[in-house]
């Protein structure tokens, strides 16, 4: 049965101006054809199952670049992380995929749950066994002896070592090599200040990744961090935080890197979101970070933007406070506190992200013969975008997951 959905515009994905009045048939999964209400041949179309959303807008699925499955976002996160089972994890992550499809992304990316966890919980999205949306995995993240997230990472200190991991995570079936460049706030006592890896390091990661046509994110707050994944090739930097080696200071922003992130193409999720929701639901933070000081933080990521270094979007979901539902804010963000438009955040959101994940053939701007992920928002997010907050209807893959309102997961 053919699949038609109305809205009074769409939105494509690729910074276009809007269609008015529009119309998207999906058939057999995917998009047949996009076009305007008054366009369609409707005398062969008796058998179609049609939405029509009154004010509502036609738009690409969500594309989530940065989650962590099986963590709980909980304040104490780290506890469950640390003392719970597999079992117990593999019941976080079903929960998660499914809040995440139930926002509106229909793509993500997990950067850091164990390969135990992940693998089995991806292959049972795609067996239709739980509700999710498409999905790429890191498995384990690549982490030094005692680094970052080593309680769920594989440790690998040396060059040779980071390419056994590599290679590791390779043979495990992962979609994306993840390295903690540095260290984090989730982990006691790492250094947030301070590169675990040195250039040459990552660059064994980068270049025995792209033998096996593989990607490397990179976790980085320290600015030397930044600086050594930039020099080794990494193609995309998360978090990318700038913070001063000096723990009175707070950023060492480097612009000739920055220009050089923008020549390379290097993709930047900042997780700029985080900040935003830790006010919402009351979190302190006692020690400092990159949001200690947030409006500097925020001029930084415009001046990123102004030279050219494309932003895609990722919540770093399962840390304290960033829920899986909670996509939305992000692109938010991005236009409240980054100065963006609303059209430039929903690119970022769509067309950028799924060319970074490299699915952006087959997904991230509403086209014929793209898979159908395709969601209807009410009102119009190109003039208010907290209005992706309020998604109507959501399709996956040409299947209806949430239809005029109702969940059907």
């Amino acid at each position: 049965m053919r699949l038609i959905l109305k809205a009074n515009r769409l939105i494509d994905g690729t910074g276009a101006v809007p269609i008015e009045n529009a119309a998207i048939v999906v058939e057999d999964g995917r998009i047949s054809e996009v076009t305007q209400q008054d366009k369609l041949d409707t005398g062969d179309r008796d058998d179609s199952d049609v939405i029509d959303v009154s004010g509502g807008t036609l738009m690409p699925g969500f594309i989530e670049v940065h989650t962590h499955i099986h963590c709980s976002a909980q304040a104490d996160a780290y506890r469950h992380i640390t003392t719970e089972s597999d079992e117990v994890f593999l019941m976080r992550g079903v929960q998660a995929v499914r809040a995440v499809l139930s926002s509106g992304v229909t793509t993500m990316r997990d950067l850091g749950s164990r390969n135990q966890v992940i693998f089995p919980l991806k292959q049972a999205v795609e067996d239709g066994i739980v509700p999710g949306p498409r999905m790429l995995v890191a498995g384990t993240p690549i982490t030094t002896t005692g680094g970052h997230c080593n309680m769920f990472g594989t440790e690998a200190d040396t060059s040779d070592e980071m390419v056994t991991a590599v290679r590791g995570q390779f043979k495990s079936g992962a979609d994306w090599i993840k390295v903690m460049s540095t260290g984090g706030g989730f982990t006691p006592g790492t250094n947030v200040r301070a590169p675990q890896y040195p250039v040459e390091t990552l660059r064994a990661a980068v270049q025995d990744a792209e033998r096996l046509n593989l990607r490397v994110a990179a976790h980085c707050h320290a600015s030397a961090g930044v600086r050594n994944c930039v020099d080794a090739g990494v193609h995309n930097l998360i978090h990318c935080s700038w913070l001063d080696e000096d723990p009175n200071g707070m950023f060492d922003y480097d612009e000739d890197y920055a220009d050089r992130l923008a020549e390379a193409g290097t993709w930047v999720d900042p997780t700029l979101a985080l900040g935003r929701l830790n006010q919402i639901r009351g979190r302190v933070r006692t020690t400092g970070g990159p949001m200690r000081d947030p409006v500097r933080r925020f001029e930084i990521l415009r001046d990123m933007w102004d030279r050219g270094v494309k932003f895609v979007t990722g919540m770093d979901a399962g840390m304290t406070n960033a829920n899986f539902d909670d996509f939305a804010y992000i692109p938010q963000v991005m236009v409240e506190d980054m100065r963006i438009s609303p059209m430039e955040a929903i690119v970022c959101a769509t067309q950028t992200s799924a060319d970074c994940l490299g699915v952006l053939d087959e997904t991230g701007t509403l086209e014929a013969g793209k898979a159908a992920d395709i969601l209807i928002i009410d009102g119009n997010p190109a003039e208010d975008i907290a209005t992706l907050h309020t998604v109507n209807t959501i399709v996956k893959q040409g299947t209806v997951v949430k239809r005029e309102g109702e969940l059907l997961i």
